[in-house]
């Protein structure tokens, strides 16, 4: 039975059984970031270069010693996605050294809305009204899940502003990674856009007066969990890219603060309140649906059947 190759609108994606539970899985990994950094001493600038350059050596021995090889169209197409994401970390792990968790999760919360309209424009994406309606939901889960534990900070106006920044960064990471993930593998290009990051953190880092040496020894027990932990979350994301549309794996990366706002109840010490366990509840329920709904496999090459004889 021969195989026809189908051929996919613009903005259309080949779906993977895997690439909503790839997304679903990183985005659990990324809801423990902002609780390793919040736990570190070191100012945020530095968590980032010591994150972003162990992350960038790890991943380099994974790639060569899976055998795959960098290429300058690999390193390139990394180099806007480093920018961006050195930007990402250095304010996102500043801003929950200054605002609380909550802020800053609470700003994190809106990227799938920022997602929502520039995927349009520049992937082509289409969603329908009910779809648009279920992430908006999940967002609103997140916001009540966070804000109903009420913490605040006095540096709340510069944490905030930070984090603003982190989401515009780190938005803008999402999509020229989704846009990279087409042409290039997972691991190369993650490997690749870590360490144009720890490039580009190193001379803010040194610009920024803050001492490189001044780490408190359990700061490297958090470092190296922001480099497991998220640092896989990234890998994963990645690979998930090529087969998710952007606005709904945007959509999915609302577990992150959800998984947050409940890890912190062991991790911090700190406690769920009834509106918060509404807020959870119903951003997982939204979550669900947008899953269920998305659930399905679109295989490249399908068979089509054939008359007893064939043609010469």
């Amino acid at each position: 039975m021969p195989l026809v190759r189908r051929t996919f609108p613009k903005g259309a994606v080949t779906r993977h059984p895997l690439g909503l539970s790839a997304s679903a899985f990183a985005a659990v990994l990324w809801g423990f970031g902002g609780i390793f950094a919040a736990l570190t001493y070191a100012p945020g600038v530095v968590v980032a270069f010591y994150r972003l350059w162990v992350g960038a050596g790890v991943l380099i021995v994974l790639t060569y010693s899976t055998r795959r090889r960098f290429t300058w169209s690999t390193m390139l197409a990394a180099l806007p996605g480093g920018a961006f994401l050195a930007g990402d970390m250095t304010m996102f792990y500043s801003a929950v050294r200054l605002a609380s968790i909550v802020d800053v999760t609470v700003i994190g919360a809106f990227q799938p809305a920022i997602v929502l309209v520039v995927g349009r424009r520049l992937l082509g994406e289409r969603l329908t009204q009910r779809d648009v309606f279920w992430i908006v939901l999940a967002m609103a889960g997140v916001v009540v899940a966070v804000v109903g534990h009420g913490q605040t900070s006095s540096h709340q106006t510069l944490g905030d502003l930070l984090a603003l920044g982190a989401l515009l960064s780190f938005t803008s990471y999402w999509l020229v990674s989704k846009n990279a993930s087409e042409s290039h593998d997972a691991m190369t290009y993650t490997a690749g856009v870590t360490l144009m990051a720890a490039v580009v953190v190193t001379p803010v880092v040194l610009l920024s007066g803050e001492s490189l040496g001044h780490v408190h020894p359990g700061d490297w027990v958090w470092v190296a969990l922001l480099v497991l932990v998220p640092g896989t979350g990234h890998l994963v994301m990645n690979w998930a890219h090529r087969y998710v549309e952007a606005s709904i794996s945007s959509a999915i990366s609302c577990l992150s603060p959800l998984v947050a706002a409940v890890a912190a109840v062991p991790i911090l010490g700190q406690s769920l309140r009834p509106v918060q366990v509404v807020g959870v509840v119903a951003g997982l329920a939204a979550l669900a649906v947008i899953a269920a709904r998305h659930r399905v496999t679109t295989v490249a090459e399908v068979p089509i059947s054939r008359s007893r004889k064939s043609p010469p």
